[in-house]
């Protein structure tokens, strides 16, 4: 190799170093700014709340209480009237008798025309119950899928004034909430699978009408509320309320009417659980919930990019680092020959 492609390999491998050199100060320049971005988000991770599950012994209401016949009353509220009087709202508990119908309302999940789950609201949550065929067997029994007999059903067809022996009801449906079971005839649930065509949930609304049919086949203690206007004719000096006389209520129930219309009764304050703030306050709590599971899914997903992005760049800069040990041992080839070259000439002249 003559002195002038030497002088000239010796510059193109120099000017190659320093753009190799340039290069990999770009991408350290790059990955550090993935770490701070990386940092960032680790940040943000650390200064979420993480959100806490309501405690029910956290939320109880002071309430006004009387007993009538022998049931507890709750005085939920109270707004004066411009005749001296006040709109009072009451509420009390009811065991509901067996077999009772209750409107379901919600999302029935199917896998073709068989239901396998019921997502409805059962004190303010939304919750999923799996659903189970009950079949009539050999002797006339309704049995599930583990061949247990369901002598409950007697008592839901009886009071849901269907024949069991007609062909739309050789089976039953059932689903379970807090240990009750819930029951849907054969007739109500061809009805719904005549409405939901060939899609694989359907919404049972307003609409249905008045939600579905269903009975439960349990005795069961539920919470109910009566509007109506009274007066409260006595208080103590501190202006608490000490007795009520209740002149009328919105009720259907001739037992409850006649237990509470044109009666006075003492008044208690009593420490009441607020079920409808508890069921709000966990509500809150799952969206709230949801909220910092997606954020946290999000910084993840974010690092894990950002990881990706910085392992390519380490597996660049290597790359960088072996070209120019590579470039490195030529320069080093290309001296000694310039330098050959440069000793022969001298020597030639001399």
């Amino acid at each position: 190799m003559g002195m002038a492609a030497s002088q000239a390999r010796f510059l193109t491998l120099t000017a190659r170093k320093s753009n190799v050199e340039y290069e990999g100060q770009q991408v350290n320049q790059q990955r550090t700014s993935l770490s701070n971005e990386s940092a960032g988000l680790f940040n943000k991770m650390m200064e979420l709340q993480v959100p806490t599950p309501p405690s029910a012994t956290d939320f109880y209401n002071t309430r006004y209480t009387f007993d009538a016949k022998g049931s507890d009353y709750s005085i939920t509220n109270s707004a004066p009237r411009t005749d001296g009087k006040y709109d009072i709202t009451i509420s009390y508990k009811t065991s509901e008798p067996l077999g009772r119908e209750y409107n379901t309302f919600g999302t029935m999940n199917f896998a073709g025309d068989t239901p396998t789950s019921l997502i409805t609201n059962f004190n303010g949550v939304d919750t999923e119950c799996k659903i189970e065929v009950l079949q009539r067997d050999n002797n006339g029994n309704f049995v599930d899928s583990k061949g247990v007999a369901d002598s409950n059903v007697n008592t839901v067809a009886k009071t849901a004034g269907e024949k069991l022996d007609s062909p739309e009801n050789a089976k039953y449906y059932r689903y379970t909430y807090n240990n009750t079971n819930y029951y849907i005839s054969g007739t109500n649930m061809a009805d719904l699978i005549a409405k939901k065509g060939s899609t694989s949930s359907y919404i049972i609304n307003e609409g249905y009408p008045n939600g579905l049919s269903t009975y439960y086949a349990t005795t069961q203690d539920v919470q109910k509320t009566v509007t109506g206007v009274g007066g409260f004719p006595s208080s103590t000096t501190e202006g608490r309320f000490e007795t009520i006389q209740i002149d009328s209520i919105s009720s259907d129930d001739p037992a409850v009417v006649d237990a509470l219309v044109g009666k006075s009764f003492d008044l208690s304050l009593t420490q009441v659980q607020d079920d409808e703030g508890y069921a709000e306050a966990m509500k809150d709590y799952e969206y709230q919930k949801m909220l910092y599971e997606r954020t946290i899914n999000d910084i993840n997903a974010q690092t894990e990019i950002i990881q990706q992005q910085d392992r390519t760049l380490e597996l660049r800069l290597k790359q960088l680092d072996t070209e120019q040990n590579a470039l490195n041992t030529e320069l080093e080839a290309v001296k000694k020959v310039i330098e050959q070259n440069v000793e022969a000439t001298f020597k030639t002249f001399a």
